[in-house]
């Protein structure tokens, strides 16, 4: 019983050495079963990071099965021959073969989310599931969760999905989108486009030429379907196809309207100015811009929200919320209206009166600015009318945008007003008028 002690203790390099091979197989083992993929493009760069900026080692052609290591910013760290260990980007390959015991299968909970590319809004759109339809879920990060969409990958917000305890019992490959996979094809007449840029091509793929590029909501005659291509002419003669998932088919030959066209349809946020540390301007009496922003903030979105609106607040309680997360909540949600609530403060107390709408995009913001300042100017203060604002929350947002300033706070004559019940009130009545019109 004595040797083997002896011999560890003359050899100990030779047991650490064991215990090492042992270690690393045993986490090879693991990570196999963890997850697999399997290349889908014809060739695939393998790269020395997490990026496209970082330098290619190798190449992966379509078929090879990898097994993965880690994930990051949406690549796959992946063993490679000979002990190496490159990247490869996720959408470019297929989640094939998932541990059972990673995934879990998720119910959409929201009306209907979008499948993008990658993980963030303004990616590609590489179709849409509806509130009840199941998914697998791969993996999670930053409230997104990446799914198994049409034999490959796409991600979704994770505040639209509930996740469940449920493994999948298969591999999920293939998840029926809205409308445009679900409607018989005997029935179509014509699909509309949801997003610019709507590309025309001369085959059924992503690999041809395109010819036509297309605007939201252009119209076009449905002619013919192949596998998740439908071909079709637009108004000018010209044929070809184009992606089923960026498009929306009907049964009548007219436009499928895919944004809001009532409030009772739309998403809007509601964005109450400064807020925790942030105190915003004083009154004459030192009383918080922070506090009336969201007192008036929380009588517009009762308003609203009784009138069927799906509102969301950037904040809803005296917390600080930095500018950048408030108009990148808008393009996440894609809102049909951001509208921030403010109040303006002179130089010297007393020294200006009134309320004022401010844009930034003219291409996107000046209609919803027009149509508010329109109901605002009945409030009992002067209106200054609308004017070009360079605000980050309207800067920085995609989606149609407002900031408006109500009153001046160090202003004795506009302060009664703001911090009154009913000019809050006022303004709530205002902003729903001038959405009711908007969405008309």
């Amino acid at each position: 019983m004595q040797k083997p002690l002896n011999w560890i203790k003359r050899y100990p390099a030779v047991l650490i050495l064991f215990i090492l091979v042992g270690v690393g197989l045993f986490a090879t083992h693991v990570l196999a079963t963890y997850q697999q993929i399997t290349i889908k493009a014809n060739v695939v760069n393998v790269r020395q990071g997490p990026g496209l900026s970082y330098d290619t080692m190798g190449q992966v052609s379509k078929g090879e099965v990898m097994n993965v290591i880690s994930q990051k910013n949406n690549w796959y760290q992946v063993r490679l021959s000979g002990d190496k260990i490159g990247w490869v980007a996720s959408w470019l390959v297929n989640n094939t073969e998932v541990s059972a015991t990673s995934n879990r299968v998720a119910t959409v909970t929201n009306s209907f989310a979008n499948v993008r590319q990658s993980s963030n809004a303004s990616s590609l759109l590489l179709g849409k599931v509806n509130k009840g339809d199941k998914l697998t879920v791969l993996y999670q990060q930053n409230g997104w969760s990446q799914v198994k969409y049409n034999s490959a990958v796409g991600w979704v917000q994770s505040d639209l999905i509930s996740i469940s305890n449920e493994a999948p019992t298969a591999v999920q490959t293939d998840t029926k989108t809205d409308d445009s996979s679900s409607q018989s094809t005997s029935d179509i007449k014509s699909v509309t486009t949801q997003l610019d840029n709507t590309k025309l091509r001369s085959g059924p793929g992503v690999n041809y030429a395109y010819s036509q590029v297309y605007s939201a909501n252009t119209k076009l005659t449905y002619l013919d379907k192949s596998d998740t291509w439908y071909k079709v002419k637009d108004s000018d003669g010209n044929t070809g196809y184009v992606a089923s998932w960026v498009v929306t088919p009907s049964a009548k030959n007219e436009v499928v309207k895919t944004s809001a066209t009532s409030l009772s349809e739309a998403t809007i946020v509601l964005d109450a100015g400064h807020g925790g540390n942030d105190v915003g301007a004083l009154s004459n009496s030192n009383k918080y811009e922070k506090t009336y922003t969201l007192k008036t903030v929380d009588a517009i979105a009762k308003k609203l929200k009784a009138a069927g609106a799906n509102v969301v607040l950037t904040r809803s309680s005296d917390k600080f919320v930095d500018l950048a997360p408030r108009p990148a909540l808008s393009n996440k949600l894609r809102a049909d209206a951001f509208i921030s609530i403010h109040f303006d403060s002179s130089a010297q107390s007393n020294q200006a009166s009134g309320t004022t709408t401010y844009y930034y995009s003219n291409s996107k913001d000046t209609s919803l600015a027009n149509a508010l300042n329109n109901q605002i100017k009945s409030l009992p203060l002067t209106n200054r009318g609308v004017e070009y604002g360079n605000y980050q929350v309207l800067r920085d947002n995609e989606r149609p945008s407002v900031l408006l300033e109500m009153g001046y706070i160090n202003s004795d004559q506009d302060f009664n007003y703001i911090s009154s019940s009913s000019y809050q009130e006022k303004v709530a009545d205002a902003v729903y008028a001038g959405l009711q019109n908007y969405f008309k």
